[in-house]
């Protein structure tokens, strides 16, 4: 006799995911794919010197990161009720310090010079200008005001979901959907080091530390949100110290 066929099993496999993986999966993605197909419309393009590619990037990034965040958010909840501890927003404003000091200290450029290769050697950011791109002010407040929402709550939610939602629980159990916080060990460390070097090449350093401290955070209070609240401070205190220092490679 054949097994029924087990349909809510497979539902809430697909739900685990969607929720947990799908938010940075359609970060990284959805990027190439717009680039995809706009180069198949102009030939000759520049992605980083279109405004209008720009902007669509970042604004179809936003709409459909948060509206996978919302569909997925009561699944979230229950798994990870909503605590935030003071210490989040000390840890957020403190690895925004540590990124910025180690970025100005091009410690990447400097090591690899030392061992005789290319300060460029794993690519850099675009360095987009938002006044030299846009000539229109409206158009870059627009993208101003996307670019920002994009890098405080959506770009936290996916990598903090990512990581602590999935990829650390299937670390400690391939049964991941019920492994707690409390159950992951301190190699949680080396592995978001490592995810952060690999996924900020251009600031391998910086996003080394800066994930490990998070981290830390994570092992001391065990509480999620307080990981996306200090990934939120940091990036909110990067953006405002882009545009104040017009660090754009940063951007």
């Amino acid at each position: 006799m054949t097994r029924p066929i087990n349909h809510n099993g497979s539902k809430i496999a697909w739900q685990n995911w969607t929720v947990y993986v799908g938010p940075l999966a359609i970060y990284m993605l959805l990027g190439s794919m717009i680039l995809a197909v706009w180069e198949r419309i102009e030939i000759q393009l520049i992605a980083n010197q279109s405004p209008e590619v720009v902007l669509t990037i970042v604004v179809v990034r936003l709409v459909s990161i948060l509206a996978l965040v919302i569909w997925g958010f009561p699944k979230i909840k229950q798994d990870f009720p909503i605590h935030v501890s003071p210490l989040a927003i000390a840890v957020g404003v403190i690895g925004a310090a540590i990124w910025i000091a180690l970025c100005r200290l091009n410690l990447e450029s400097k090591l690899l010079a030392v061992l005789g290769l290319a300060s460029d050697l794993f690519g850099s950011r675009d360095a987009i200008n938002p006044w030299d791109l846009f000539e229109s002010p409206s158009e870059r407040n627009l993208f101003l005001m996307n670019r920002f929402s994009l890098l405080i709550i959506a770009v936290p939610l996916a990598e903090e979901l990512f990581l602590r939602g999935f990829l650390l629980r299937y670390l400690t159990d391939p049964d991941w959907p019920g492994v707690t916080l409390d159950k992951i060990g301190r190699s949680a460390i080396g592995t978001t080091a490592i995810y952060g070097a690999l996924t900020h090449p251009s600031e391998w350093i910086s996003a080394a530390i800066w994930f490990s401290v998070v981290t830390l955070l994570m092992l001391r209070t065990r509480r999620f949100w307080d990981c996306v609240v200090a990934h939120a401070v940091t990036n909110g205190i990067l953006g405002a110290y882009i545009l104040l220092a017009q660090d754009w490679r940063l951007w």
